[in-house]
């Protein structure tokens, strides 16, 4: 079986999944259809190019649907892609705000797949972490750290464009655009905060209204705690990931993967030991890992196999909640100068979010020749 894809929006995303599906990449996946209002488009012969989503559904050459369009009309597109009874794509984030991922995921059809672009979920550091832990390689968690500030945007990024950086195209910036990711992989690790409290810039490095950068506390009702700071606004930036346990702790600066293993329980020793200055003794592991993966590939190929063998997905529409719901809290956080418990409050958060996209617009963006390395915005 042969799935058919088409691609709704052409920027910078769409086409990079045009490339992944051209490449042959993801096998028993073929590109059949585009959806743009460029008319410069040159892509192979037999794919179409459609004005818009309606006259791409009504020539029935897809099967499922890459939504890769501006953050304001995702959900809008993926509500016609599940009317049509089709399969879906999502890119991330989902939507703005949890209110509107559970509006969508309420009009799934029970025959449909639908998936989010968490690609990051199959980064190879991140899936090995994951495996420490669950093996229970570091024992008892205790803190967590993570300064994700190596997603540098230059203002151009958002001059050239009318969404970004706006309340009403993208419902945020940073947290709900770039560090996503890295929050879905946070939480995908070590689970969901039961409280929160945040600190978040506006418009200060960048001309933009939405938020740069945001520094973060969560809590855990098992004793967990964690922080994270997040920046787009920072040069060179960091991607540094501590996670401590009784038993080890882990650190990844971006490109090393370590893990310290502890020679006796840590708390144990903590309780136990006479040395007054004693410190429990560690080895240290640096790990190996194969970053060869296109991770883009592996959420499709994910897909193709859900669709044809009823392969359970890795990250399935409902997998885009929870990393929503913390840009959401932290911003509500920020706004109200308090800690935020969870599960959010979606309706007070979507009073909220309703004020800033009502005192705001769209920019006109700017006539800039800018160069586009799409290598360079995976960090």
């Amino acid at each position: 079986m042969t799935v058919r894809f088409g691609i709704v929006g052409f920027g910078n995303i769409g086409q990079t999944h045009a490339q992944t599906l051209l490449s042959g990449s993801v096998p028993g996946a073929e590109l059949t259809a585009v959806v743009s209002s460029r008319d410069d488009i040159e892509l192979a012969p037999g794919i179409g190019v459609y004005a818009d989503i309606d006259a791409m559904i009504a020539a029935q050459v897809v099967d499922a649907v890459i939504v890769a369009t501006p953050t304001m009309d995702h959900v809008t597109t993926a509500e016609k892609v599940f009317a049509a009874n089709l399969h879906l794509v999502i890119e991330k984030p989902v939507a703005m705000s949890v209110g509107q991922v559970e509006s969508l995921i309420a009009k799934q059809p029970a025959n449909c797949v639908a998936a989010v672009m968490l690609n990051q979920r199959y980064h190879p550091v991140y899936r090995r972490i994951q495996n420490l832990i669950a093996d229970g390689e570091l024992g008892r968690l205790q803190r967590f750290s993570w300064q994700m500030t190596a997603w540098y945007r230059p203002d151009v990024y958002f001059q050239v464009s009318s969404w970004r950086g706006t309340w009403p195209g993208e419902g945020g910036g940073a947290l709900v655009n770039q560090c996503i990711h890295n929050i879905d992989v946070m939480q995908w690790i070590l689970g969901m905060p039961d409280a929160l409290v945040a600190d978040a810039k506006f418009g200060k490095t960048h001309d933009i209204e939405v938020e740069y950068e945001v520094s973060a506390l969560l809590r855990y009702d098992s004793g967990l705690s964690g922080s994270m700071i997040a920046s787009t606004g920072e040069a060179p930036g960091v991607n540094r990931l501590d996670i401590v346990g009784d038993l080890g702790s882990i650190v990844f600066d971006g490109e090393t993967l370590t893990l310290l293993r502890a020679h006796e329980n840590v708390s144990e020793h903590l309780k136990n030991t006479r040395e007054m200055f004693g410190v429990p003794a560690f080895r240290a592991e640096t790990l190996e890992v194969d970053d060869d993966v296109n991770q883009h590939a592996c959420v499709l190929q994910d897909v193709v196999l859900a669709i044809s063998d009823s392969q359970a997905l890795a990250t399935p529409l409902a997998a885009g909640v929870d990393s929503i719901a913390l840009a959401n809290a932290m911003l509500l956080s920020t706004w109200q100068r308090s800690w935020v418990d969870l599960p959010l409050d979606t309706q007070l958060y979507e009073a909220e979010l309703a004020k800033r996209v009502a005192e705001s617009d769209l920019r006109t963006p700017k006539e800039i020749e800018v160069h586009i390395d799409m290598e360079d915005s995976y960090r």
